[in-house]
């Protein structure tokens, strides 16, 4: 166990500091220190439900603001490129893991600066052959990969899907945007960050490094 500072957080780095938990039947999951009751409050109700509420808002606001207002005014399944359900999902699956990776990576090391409502998480927790592949910490390089990863990710793996449901559920000639489409891009977008934010606040909270900077290494 190696002490950084009685003000820093502690990362175990030695096998045998993990003898008294529980082996794993999964190789990467082997004497990882559980999360806390306060680390999974912090996954659960900061991330989890604070982006679900913050995103409806917002995305519901950004909506009404982006399209006509007219009473029975239809958005269509495809059509115009710039106003269609196809464009406006397609693009907001990518841009919404970027912009929030982005977002998150400051808001959680602030609080992982403060220390009062999450502390750093065992670092081994990021050896699981998928997770490992996604690059880690706030240097800015980091992040902004981090961001382009999972975007394309989102775009691949939720683009699809949320088409062929919403393509299932209204056919091809869309909805009113007054208030029908609002309301749902509110919900789905909540529903969205609250997939994609807890993951980012884990990577951040797995990896964070106190000597690590937006703008620098630690040596």
């Amino acid at each position: 166990m190696i002490l950084v500072s009685q003000d820093e957080p502690v990362h175990f780095e030695l096998e045998e500091d993990f003898e008294e938990y529980p082996k794993s039947k999964y190789g990467w999951a082997t004497h990882r220190i559980p999360f806390t009751r306060k680390q999974w409050f912090y996954f659960i109700v900061n991330q989890a439900i604070a982006n679900f509420v913050l995103n409806f808002v917002l995305n519901f606001f950004l909506t009404w603001l982006m399209y006509p207002k007219t009473e029975n005014y239809w958005i269509t399944y495809s059509g115009k490129f710039t106003e269609c359900l196809f464009t406006d999902i397609t693009v907001t699956c990518f841009v919404l893991p970027f912009l929030s990776n982005i977002a998150g990576s400051f808001m959680v090391t602030l609080d992982l600066r403060k220390g009062k409502m999450i502390q750093p998480i065992d670092e081994r927790w990021l050896n699981h052959p998928l997770i490992r592949r996604v690059p880690t910490g706030i240097y800015w390089k980091s992040v902004l990969k981090r961001s382009v990863i999972l975007g394309c990710v989102g775009f691949i793996l939720a683009g699809p899907i949320s088409l062929i449901l919403i393509y299932v559920a209204v056919g091809s000639e869309g909805m009113l945007i007054k208030w029908t489409f609002c309301i749902f891009k509110g919900f789905w977008c909540a529903f969205y960050a609250m997939l994609v934010c807890p993951f980012i606040a884990f990577i951040i909270v797995a990896s964070y490094n106190p000597r690590q900077t937006f703008f620098g290494k630690p040596n």
